[in-house]
């Protein structure tokens, strides 16, 4: 039992509990630091109070039960890696949450919650849960080895980008890139690691290194006939290719996107493909293509944040032809669809869609559904859209001549210009 301590410290943490607060009429502080630490063995008396405080039981483990749990959730941390199917993982990722188990060796102890860490992110596991087991582990990182050290950085880069903080998403990611020299990793678990901080560099801009680092897990999927993830790489860097102005490379990868879904009939990335190649005529001026292909993405779409994404876009391209009705008929068509779900999960669609709909009908609401916009965007650190709707909202102000509050938001765009560029100075630019 003397890995008992770390099983206090994790459940302690992951319930926001401090030691003094757990320590409380049981023991003291001191001596409590020390059972988390592994530094002394409490009594009997003294561990049963402290499990019933944090209604923690656990299940002891031998050595060979310990080593072949561990095996067994290793292949479903694989299985779930390359195969993503949600479902089927979260569903046999139900056993494990449900119980605590105590191992005989600290070093499996990590691994085992390492594992989980990432079960849960690839399952949606609520953000608070996720949030609370990689601060757990934040505070025994000093004892991971170097690639328990790999596994935690992966695993907090997929954390930060999921909540949209993609700088620091990035920094965990680079920290992982610093240590895969210093130990073995399996070709599978390196091609998901290129093709996570691919999407990382993606976010933050950075096109070349997108291009290299999805380029490299592509060639193991393709190699691996492993054609779900080779289409997630070919999309990545079609857009990385978009984003650089390269029309023809970026073309040319959707396409083989395509094809594989053709071949292999995977039609549930239809949506996504087609959507991507409206995106890429929309950037080339043919508006009428990228209706199309925007029209064809919604007839595979499956509903949800793909779905609204597609409506949006399409507000956006009758919207440059300056076609009120369209605009004002697409824009009903999300709020409508958001009116059926949890909307303050879709709320940056909820301010999309009307700041559309004010924006052409020269509502005089528009002004107070821009501020509140931009402040929700900058809340969730999108500085893209904080950078798009101050512009905006500068530009409307200019026309009507309340040129401080332009000044203002034309001074803010420039700002989150830096920012979505992650530079300083403008010497930079």
């Amino acid at each position: 039992m003397n890995n008992i301590g770390l099983l206090i410290k994790m459940s302690r943490i992951q319930q926001n509990m401090k030691q003094v607060s757990l320590a409380k009429g049981i023991c003291s502080t001191s001596y409590l630091s020390k059972i988390e630490n592994n530094q002394t063995i409490p009594s009997e008396d003294v561990l049963q109070l402290l499990l019933e405080r944090l209604n923690l039981d656990y299940e002891d483990l031998s050595t060979e039960q310990e080593m072949e749990f561990l095996s067994n959730l290793y292949l479903l941390y694989k299985e779930a890696i390359i195969d993503r199917n949600k479902d089927e993982i979260k569903e046999k990722l139900v056993s494990y949450k449900e119980r605590n188990f105590l191992f005989k060796d600290e070093t499996n102890f990590f691994t085992y919650n390492l594992y989980l860490f990432r079960l849960y992110l690839i399952t949606q596991a609520d953000v608070e849960t996720v949030k609370n087991l990689m601060n757990s582990l934040e505070q025994m990182k000093e004892k991971f080895d170097e690639r328990q050290n790999f596994i935690f950085n992966k695993n907090c880069g997929f954390y930060y980008y999921l909540v949209r903080d993609f700088k620091v998403a990035l920094n965990h990611f680079e920290i992982s890139l610093d240590l895969l020299s210093n130990f073995h990793l399996e070709e599978w678990e390196l091609a998901d690691f290129y093709h996570a901080i691919s999407m990382s560099y993606l976010s933050n801009n950075h096109l070349l290194n997108t291009i290299e680092y999805s380029t490299k897990s592509l060639n193991y999927y393709k190699d691996n006939l492993i054609f779900a993830r080779a289409i997630d790489c070919y999309i990545v860097i079609g857009i990385a290719y978009k984003h650089n102005l390269n029309f023809k490379n970026a073309e040319e990868n959707f396409l083989l996107a395509k094809k594989i879904v053709m071949n292999f009939k995977l039609i549930e990335y239809n949506e996504i493909i087609n959507h991507n190649l409206g995106s890429l005529a929309a950037i080339q001026g043919e508006s009428k293509n990228a209706i199309e292909y925007y029209e064809e993405s919604l007839k595979n779409s499956i509903g949800g944040e793909n779905f609204l994404l597609t409506i949006y876009t399409i507000s956006k391209e009758y919207s440059k032809q300056n076609n009120r009705l369209m605009v004002n008929h697409w824009s009903d068509k999300g709020l409508i669809y958001i009116s059926t779900l949890n909307e303050d999960d879709y709320k940056s669609y909820y301010y999309h869609f009307n700041i559309f709909k004010l924006l052409h009908e020269k509502d005089s609401e528009f002004e107070n559904i821009m501020v509140n916009a931009i402040d929700y965007f900058e809340s969730i650190k999108d500085y893209h859209h904080v950078h798009k709707y101050s512009i905006l909202l500068g530009n409307k102000y200019s026309e009507i001549r309340k040129y401080k509050n332009s000044t203002l938001y034309l001074q803010k765009a420039i700002s989150f210009s830096y920012k979505i560029k992650s530079i300083t100075y403008w010497e930079d630019l």
